[in-house]
């Protein structure tokens, strides 16, 4: 048979293009089409640090403090792939004791943070605050499918802090719950960086101090040198000088213990403590004498919740009882559509303008009086709850964290029955990711008696309930209505 070839210009073009295209994609992907296929590798293994000496200091806990990265290894010529494991110890110890991270294939770096690593060496490896001391790194690797297994070692000079605390607690008669250390007042913790708590409320004239632990009036942080120092108090020896309010009011309080700073300032109430919701989608109806109450926002006064099954229908946020003429926040407009977020103080309540349910279902919504804010969203439940934690059977294992068990009657809620240890914990509403979403306590540091939880996006403050005492439990928890119960069994 003749074959007949006809030369195209154009075709050829194209091809010399596709060509080039190719050889470009190839070269800039060699490395990763390597790692992917496993191709015949023979590099000696070798193991680096970026740093000989790693002094850590908590000022810097967001930065990196130590990189190892090892070269690919060899598979001794069998094309297959290569998993990496790396273990730290303490010099000397023979990688006994060893931490150990599973880095799977195609890793060939773990850098560490200065908060990571620090809290690494402290409680995994046990070394001392402020000392120095040497630790080894070692990197394994084995090849999928056969005994072929290589290691290369480094050693890294290391010296930890010591953290500050992350739960600070007012106490004092200037203070809400007055000298009660077992009720002491918490402060929110700021997710800007460790050792920044903030707290705003009202303080009564008197005094007032921090202590770090609830139940325990030591280590307490106490007025220093000036209405704007603080000082750390570990001895009944010490000086136990507080700080005084002269002015009964609303404050807000600013403590930074790295900086062993704090700033006072007085500042302005929300202009309700309470508030609530009516109408005929709410439960309660049109019975302004009985109206559904809103959550206030523990963290901040400024913040009310409500999260229901609202019928189709209309309501709008008495600020009071009892009284259709007193104030009411309402929409912009009459109907105003759900998903947009304006809102405002309406004097009398006339013009009388309401929001309008239209789908009957479970709503989340959030009005924030400062911003002027309100969001209105449907909730659909989550099929999925866990518990992590090291009060949890799984611990600290966001891949494959305990399981809750769903009620099969109703979707919101759901319960976990089990041995816990003495640790902390919080509920992820998915499984892989320390970034997502979770449900945590309103505050730091609350224990069994918290029956509010909160959603928080992106887990960020990162508030853990506190378990005191191991045993058995029954955790509950109300998705919808964002509440939870601890019973110990």
């Amino acid at each position: 048979m003749k074959h007949v070839f006809i030369y195209n210009k154009k075709a050829h073009w194209y091809v010399g293009v596709l060509l080039t295209l190719i050889t470009l994609f190839a070269s800039s992907c060699e490395k990763d089409i390597y790692e992917e296929f496993d191709l015949t590798r023979n590099t000696p293994l070798e193991l680096t640090a970026s740093k000989e000496e790693v002094v850590l200091q908590e000022t810097l806990a967001a930065s990196e403090a130590v990189a190892f990265t090892w070269t690919s290894g060899s598979n001794y010529g069998t094309s297959s792939g290569i998993t990496y494991k790396l273990y730290l110890d303490k010099q000397g110890n023979n990688f006994q004791d060893a931490v150990m991270t599973d880095l799977g294939r195609a890793t060939l770096e773990k850098k560490y943070s200065v908060q990571e690593f620090n809290h690494l060496l402290l409680s995994q490896l046990s070394l001392t605050p402020g000392i120095h001391a040497a630790i080894e790194a070692k990197v394994v690797t084995n090849v999928l499918g056969t005994s072929y297994s290589d290691s290369a070692t480094t050693l890294v000079q290391v010296t930890p802090y010591q953290p500050v605390t992350t739960t600070l607690y007012l106490i004092g008669d200037a203070t809400p719950n007055g000298w009660s250390a077992d009720n002491a007042t918490p402060l929110t913790l700021n997710s800007a960086g460790p050792g920044r708590f903030t707290w705003q409320g009202r303080l009564a004239a008197g005094s007032f101090k921090f202590i770090t632990t609830q139940g325990s009036f030591l280590p307490s942080y106490n007025k220093g040198g000036s209405d704007t120092q603080l000082v750390y108090r570990s001895s009944d020896t010490e000086p136990d000088n507080a700080f005084t309010v002269s002015t009964a009011g609303v404050y807000s309080i600013t403590v930074n213990l790295l900086e062993l700073s704090i700033a006072v300032e007085e500042g302005v109430a929300p202009p309700y403590a309470e508030l609530w919701i009516v109408g005929d989608a709410t439960p309660n109806g049109w019975d302004i004498d009985n109206p559904n109450k809103l959550r206030v926002d523990r963290s901040n006064p400024y913040v009310f919740t409500y999260n229901e099954v609202l019928q189709a229908g209309e309501f709008k946020f008495p600020t009071a009882t009892g009284n259709w003429g007193s104030d009411f926040y309402m929409p912009l407009v009459d109907g105003q559509a759900l998903d947009l977020t304006g809102v405002q103080l309406v004097r009398g309540g006339n013009p009388d303008l309401k929001w309008r349910v239209t789908n009957p279902g479970a709503y989340k919504i959030m009005l924030d009086l400062e911003a002027m804010r309100i969001d209105i969203k449907p909730f659909t439940p989550y099929t999925q709850l866990y518990i992590v934690g090291d009060a949890a059977p799984a611990g600290w294992n966001i891949d494959n964290p305990t399981q809750m068990v769903r009620d099969a009657s109703n979707p919101q809620l759901f319960t976990f029955t089990g041995a816990l240890k003495a640790g902390e914990l919080k509920i992820p509403v998915a499984t892989g990711d320390w970034g997502g979403d979770f449900f945590m306590p309103v505050l730091p540091d609350e224990g069994i008696e918290s029956t509010e939880m909160k959603f928080v996006p992106g887990g960020n403050p990162d508030n853990k309930w506190r378990i005191h005492a191991a045993g058995n439990y029954r955790i509950t928890v109300d998705q919808l209505h964002e509440t939870i119960r601890f019973e110990k069994l």
